[in-house]
């Protein structure tokens, strides 16, 4: 039994395959595995279709290896299947849960996540499915605690058709991110060893 992670964006070509990547690598940097697997698919997804070139080539500068990815179209059952499901924008979670209203409580966006649980604690080295569903339920009871963000805050633009600086510069706020949503699962955040970014400002 594990606990799963859905990522989600437009065409699963960008931003969720490339979160999907780069929370994997953090997960397989930590000491102990914890009971999670990963996923993307996209609202609109481009069924078939590899990564976006300049998003996979940065996502390359970071070690790792976009070749194996084939887009998806987000389904009602893989929303369905999933413990947390994480958007690049507020657009596509509200897409899923204008057709699924009774995921709210396991649907953020990724920037969304990450700033709700960035106050929780950290939980034990053995982590449980049980204790990572609970943390999700924690960080959903954080809505109407903590400050409302700005509009747009939680947003992560998508790259598509921008060229390479604004893929890289992307992918390195999806890391970041991806860092914090690790934290705001109650994990180490363990910066992988295998690779790392170019300096993007």
């Amino acid at each position: 039994m594990s606990f799963s992670v859905l990522f989600v964006c437009t065409g699963n070509i960008c931003r969720s395959p490339a979160a999907e990547l780069l929370f994997t690598a953090r997960l397989a940097a930590l000491p102990v595995r914890p009971p999670i697997t990963v996923s993307s698919a996209g609202t609109s997804g481009l069924s078939g279709h590899d990564m976006d070139a300049p998003s996979a080539y940065a996502v390359r500068e970071y070690g790792l290896d976009p070749s194996h990815h084939v887009a998806r179209r987000v389904t009602p059952a893989m929303v369905n299947d999933a413990d947390l499901i994480l958007t690049a924008d507020s657009e596509h979670r509200s897409t899923i849960l204008h057709a699924q209203p009774l995921v709210f409580r396991r649907t953020f966006t990724m920037r969304e996540f990450a700033r709700l649980g960035a106050a929780l604690p950290p939980l034990t080295p053995d982590v449980t499915v049980h204790a990572l569903h609970d943390r999700v339920i924690e960080v959903a009871d954080q809505r109407g605690v903590v400050d409302a963000a700005e509009p747009g805050s939680d947003d992560i633009g998508d790259p598509l058709g921008a060229g390479l600086d604004v893929a890289r510069a992307t992918v390195a706020r999806i890391d970041e991110v991806c860092a914090a949503a690790v934290a705001a699962l109650g994990l180490p955040s363990v910066t992988p060893v295998h690779g790392s970014a170019q300096d993007v400002r």
